[in-house]
């Protein structure tokens, strides 16, 4: 991941962060994707746990929703 942040310009761009996980939740990823790029919109991001990915579906579009997506 942070061998493509070095590589692309998001300057002026929306970045949605989202993840899966067992435990850590999104751990650093907000603060790392907006440190990354300082000149981009990163929004509120969204981590679910790898297991309820299958099951999930309902957490994903309320959280998209919320976006406005």
């Amino acid at each position: 991941m942070f061998t493509l942040f070095k590589d692309i310009d998001l300057a002026g761009k929306t970045v949605i962060p989202f993840t899966t996980h067992e435990g850590s939740g999104l751990a650093n990823c907000v603060s790392d994707v907006k440190k990354a790029f300082p000149k981009a919109t990163v929004t509120k991001g969204f981590s679910i746990y790898g297991h309820e990915v299958r099951s999930g579906k309902a957490k994903v579009e309320k959280w998209l929703k919320g976006l406005g997506y």
